[in-house]
């Protein structure tokens, strides 16, 4: 630490008051104490923790004693993880006691601390009075200001020691928490030890099951009581956040509605339907899905309880949003599947007593069973359509783990069989609910695109079953991820299975001072794809809802969105460089002499490079151009940073590199506009009228529909051939795509009107003339 700072962190010498100034100092001193004497004012938050402190320290001292006899008793996972979140709700209620508590003690000390320094100051300015033979009255207006001082500091050291003592009191209570939740953690960690052994006896054994039946009841009360503990703790933690999914809600179910009524309206009109429409027949129960799975995700760290909760209020509207979408065909094995799932949330919520959750286990495993051997034998025999390899596949894995979960349940190896069994029913509803929630929010999509204002947009009119699409792959994913991590928490290898995942995305491959890790490269990879789709978006917006309402030049739309491009690229790539944990200083450095000896040795594609930019901010040619180039003619079809694609006239891809571009010689045909000039070259006979066939050629031009009368067409009289005399017409056309086609049929109509008129065109001719030595002519 520097001089300064320690000369600013160092107390203050006490410095004596001049004598004219007591009297203005000692009021400035009465009102800080008086503004003091607040902080010695009843607080109703401490006032409360004094009377609630006595409360907990009784019920946390039974407590801990019960968890300690439940967890030797070896519980059900949702009973450990129940006693998990009451005392974590415990902890969170303690530690906010401790900041509440620290807080005061530390505002007291900072008042204690100032009061000390005005005493030192005030007894020194007493010495100093009294050495100066001051008036007696200032003296005794002195000795006033340090009782009064005296006084306010016993005051505050009164209330600091109680505060303290109080705080110790509540962090001995806050450690017998902490104490409860180790040995929960311990116990957890060796559940997965303890999965075979049997702790309740087998079925066939007349041995004590457990509890007495008796202690039922009493049992059953003491959930309750707990869990409708969790559940106002939830809300009242919450109560905000839950307000507002009571208004999202509610907005649903009218969007749900107007949805509907949208649905029937194109119904009506023999419209293209919505999809999932059928949705929208049951719009309370639509609302009611995406609102508690929206719960679901907005707060991760529920109790189990209100996942229980949530899970039998869910249950009826997935099923009358199912239904209808699966067909008639599964509906049974839907209800079996909900009513088992219901059935062993009930088993959950009774499961402390061992008697009543093997019991129910059983007959939950039975009836699994029979109805996956019922599925699997019923399409065998040809009593219901053929299933399909997925659908059976599926209903054999189901098959032999509720077997195995049965036979372990028999045995008395209630860990595997709850592991087996309770994980496997809960997958298969948190599916269904997966299912509906895509459902679902595919259904909104498709409404939302089409009432205002999404459905102006120019992308979502000209494509919106892309985006649909779209939707639907990303919904998929998100509630696939949902799905896989509520299957791993309940399961109760979330943790582990995060833990192991940081330990392989952390581990390193180092050489020297270098190193990388598959966490690295994976950051470097999802950051360049991410840049790619931002980079995708933005092209996609500005080219479907910008450009096409804004006047701009040919050419720079592309060109913006080219430059984009690349530029998003940049900046993606050097986040993906700092997320793989490159200092970017060193980067750039190395990126520098890197560079230096890279343009030595690429000077051809970073002359590509640079040309490119050219192309792209002068614009000579544009997507969709017809150049010519020496021997190459055809349409740009791509302009990119290095090189061009040209798709020739006869098909071919030729890949132009783009120093061609801006070095040679190019001929752009519709760099200004797509009109294009055809010449048609005749010949006819001499002893011909030329105006006639002047005439007669621009007859046949204005009459071609491909023709453009401005600019007109022309026809010339060329000049005199060896056999003929040779004209050309020129004409124009707008249709550039067609312009040899128009020209064929041009040079056809040429030959018509001639044939026509009786018009010959004439051919080369060569007489021959033989001569024998003489120079006599031969005769035939």
């Amino acid at each position: 630490m520097s001089g300064p700072e320690q000369a600013a962190q160092a107390p203050q010498a006490p410095k004596a008051i001049p004598v004219p100034e007591i009297v203005k100092r000692a009021d400035e001193v009465a009102k800080r104490l008086r503004e003091t004497e607040e902080l010695t004012a009843p607080r109703p938050a401490i006032d409360a923790i004094q009377a609630r402190l006595p409360e907990v320290s009784g019920r946390l001292g039974p407590e801990l004693e019960s968890t300690i006899e439940t967890l030797n008793a070896a519980p059900p996972g949702t009973i450990v993880e129940r006693l998990q979140q009451s005392w974590q709700s415990r902890r969170r209620e303690l530690i906010e006691y401790v900041e509440v508590l620290t807080k005061r003690a530390t505002q007291l000390e900072a008042a204690l601390d100032q009061l000390a320094r005005l005493r030192a100051n005030w007894t020194l300015t007493r010495s100093d009075a009294q050495a100066s033979r001051a008036p007696a009255a200032v003296v005794e207006r002195v000795d006033a200001v340090v009782a009064d001082i005296e006084a306010m500091r016993a005051r505050l050291q009164a209330q600091r020691a109680a505060t303290l003592v109080l705080q110790d009191r509540v962090a001995d209570e806050e450690a017998r928490c902490e104490s409860a939740l180790a040995r929960i953690d311990r116990h957890r960690q060796g559940a997965w030890m303890r999965i075979f052994e049997r702790t309740t006896p087998p079925i066939w054994s007349l041995e004590s099951n457990g509890y007495r039946l008796g202690e039922f009841p009493a049992r059953i009360d003491e959930a309750a009581v707990a869990s409708l503990a969790q559940v106002r703790q939830f809300v009242g933690d919450n109560a905000g956040g839950l307000f507002l999914e009571g208004l999202v809600f509610t907005g649903l179910i009218f969007m749900a509605r107007a949805a509907r009524r949208r649905a029937r309206a194109l119904a009506v009109a023999g419209e293209e339907p919505l999809p999932a429409a059928v949705l929208f027949d049951r719009p309370y129960s639509a609302a009611t899905v995406a609102a508690l799975v929206s719960i679901l995700l907005v707060f991760p760290d529920r109790p189990r309880v209100v996942t229980d909760v949530i899970g039998f209020l869910v249950l009826l509207p997935v099923l009358r949003i199912v239904r209808p979408l699966l067909g008639p065909a599964p509906v049974p094995e839907l209800y079996a599947v909900a009513a088992l799932c219901l059935t062993d949330r009930i088993r959950a919520e009774l499961a402390m007593v061992p008697a009543i959750d093997q019991a129910f286990l059983l007959l939950e495993m039975l009836s699994a069973m029979a109805g996956l051997a019922w599925l699997l034998g019923s399409g065998r025999s040809g009593r219901a359509p053929e299933s399909p390899p997925a659908r059976r596949a599926v209903a054999v894995f189901g098959l032999v783990v509720c077997t195995g979960a049965f036979a372990a349940a028999a045995y008395g190896a209630m860990g595997l069989a709850r592991t087996l069994g309770a994980n496997l029913l809960f997958s298969a509803f948190g599916a269904i609910i997966a299912f509906a929630a895509v459902q679902v929010a595919d259904g909104l999509l498709a409404f939302a695109l089409r009432v205002w204002p999404l459905r102006r947009l120019g992308m979502v009119h000209r494509h919106r079953s892309l985006l649909e699409r779209r939707g639907h792959y990303l919904f998929c994913w998100m509630m696939t991820a949902i799905w896989a991590i509520g299957t791993l928490r309940f399961v109760g290898v979330l943790e582990w299975a995060l833990g192991l995942g940081q330990a392989v995305l952390a581990a390193e491959l180092r050489r020297g001072a270098m190193g990388i890790s598959l966490g690295d490269v994976l950051a470097f990879a999802i950051t360049v794809w991410l840049a790619f789709l931002v980079s995708t978006g933005i092209r996609f917006v500005l080219e479907e809802d910008v450009y096409p309402h804004l006047r701009l030049a040919r050419g720079l739309p592309h060109m913006i969105s080219s430059l984009l491009h690349y530029a998003v690229l940049f900046l993606g790539f050097l986040l993906a460089v700092g997320a793989l944990g490159v200092d970017l200083n060193k980067f750039t450095v190395l990126a520098g002499a890197f560079g230096v000896g890279l343009g030595f040795g690429l000077q051809g594609v970073v002359n590509n490079c640079v040309s490119g930019l050219i192309v792209l901010v002068e614009r000579p040619i544009h997507v969709g151009d017809a150049i010519q180039m020496s021997d190459l003619a055809g349409e740009v079809r791509r302009i990119g940073i290095r090189a061009t694609t040209v798709r020739t006239w006869e098909g071919a891809e030729v890949i132009v590199p783009n120093a061609s571009l801006v070095s040679e010689k190019l001929t752009n045909w519709t760099y200004s506009d797509r009109l294009r000039r055809m010449n048609v070259p005749v010949g006819v006979a001499y002893g011909s009228a030329p105006e006639k066939v002047l005439e007669l050629l621009l007859a046949v031009a204005h009459a071609h529909p491909g023709v453009l009368a401005q600019p007109p067409p022309e026809a010339l009289f060329m000049g005199f051939g060896e056999s003929a005399l040779n004209f050309e017409l020129h004409a124009w056309t707008g249709r550039f795509n067609q312009w040899a086609l128009i020209r064929s049929e041009l040079g056809v109509a040429v030959y018509a009107a001639l044939r026509d008129v009786g018009l010959e065109i004439p051919f080369p001719q060569r007489e021959v003339r033989l001569r024998d030595g003489n120079g006599v002519a031969v005769s035939k």
